[in-house]
């Protein structure tokens, strides 16, 4: 998202706006790149050897039975979710954050609805992330992670999925 913000980076300029080591954003963005959602702005580079990326992505849903996407997405994404659960027992409530857990009794075509709702809330908040990071891109700015699964509770057993 930071690079969507910025419209086109350098591995470091990331690395500094995220607080990540240098090396770490540029293996990332050699997987997004492979993966199709980034891909090289040369007209951007200083020179030959300087790589600078701008995002391509309309998209980062990850579609379910995508290969490997339990180890890559899933494993990591769930975490992220205990660490955060963790962290956050004894402090005080925040109002930037959430974590909700319900159970809906739902018909397949409420489920449906509900899921077009969730997907259209999470796309124009991105969209509108994106046009005010670049409107204002000295606004300070954190990184937030939202996770959103709506699925059946009982899949049924793994034969059956």
């Amino acid at each position: 998202m930071e690079l969507a913000v910025l419209g086109h980076a350098r591995a470091a300029d990331l690395a500094r706006a995220t607080g990540e080591p240098a090396n770490s954003v540029s293996f990332h963005l050699r997987v997004l790149a492979r993966a199709g959602m980034i891909v090289e702005a040369p007209e951007h580079a200083r020179d030959r050897r300087d790589r600078v990326w701008r995002n391509v992505a309309e998209s980062y849903t990850v579609e379910p039975g995508t290969p490997d996407a339990v180890r890559q997405v899933v494993r990591p994404a769930l975490a992220w979710v205990e660490e955060t659960l963790r962290r956050g027992s004894g402090t005080a409530p925040r109002e930037d954050r959430i974590f909700a857990l319900s159970a809906l009794v739902l018909t397949p075509d409420q489920a449906s609805a509900m899921t077009r709702e969730i997907e259209e809330l999470v796309e124009r908040w991105s969209a509108r992330s994106v046009d005010e990071g670049r409107a204002s891109p000295d606004a300070p700015r954190e990184t937030y992670q939202l996770l959103a699964v709506l699925a059946p509770r009982d899949a049924g057993p793994p034969a059956e999925r």
